[in-house]
């Protein structure tokens, strides 16, 4: 757990509600989107708004898929099906986790958000924003994202 400056990045997404666990056909289908504009991406991106120990899973809200250019967000202006966004730069909350196979998306999860629960708490930082997940394709690492806000 460290603190340190992430971002901006600029993102392709689509909105997806329901269990965190089956956002994948969503993926899939902005994948489908920017391949079919000539975007690539090695990085994916999942920003997770709500705590499913407090909201019902048919519930959770996210926006799931890729980090792209600001170029290639250019060409996403008359496309449907994907929205374009930036998250802003700033001091964030980062966990990496090591994305060794499809296990890892399961795995991590489960032993980083006590970790960052524990610190937001020790630190007195608000656990009611959105979590970000950078899936890192090339560094093989899965990076958990928050920013820091004070209670």
């Amino acid at each position: 757990m460290k603190e340190q400056n992430m971002g901006p990045y600029t993102i392709a997404y689509t909105q997806f509600v329901g269990n965190y666990g089956k956002v994948w056909p969503s993926m899939t289908k902005v994948y489908e989107v920017l391949s079919g504009a000539g975007i690539v991406s090695a990085t994916g991106v999942g920003i997770y708004y709500d705590d499913p120990a407090v909201i019902s899973w048919a519930e959770l809200r996210s926006d799931v898929w890729s980090i792209i250019t600001k170029e290639d967000a250019n060409k996403l202006t008359n496309i449907t099906g994907v929205q374009t966004k930036t998250l802003t730069a700033g001091n964030k909350m980062v966990v990496e986790f090591p994305l060794k196979n499809t296990i890892s998306y399961m795995i991590g999860p489960m032993r980083v958000y006590p970790v960052i629960t524990k610190y937001m708490q020790e630190k007195w930082y608000s656990h009611e924003i959105p979590m970000v997940e950078l899936y890192d394709m090339v560094a093989q690492k899965i990076y958990y994202i928050a920013d820091i806000v004070k209670k």
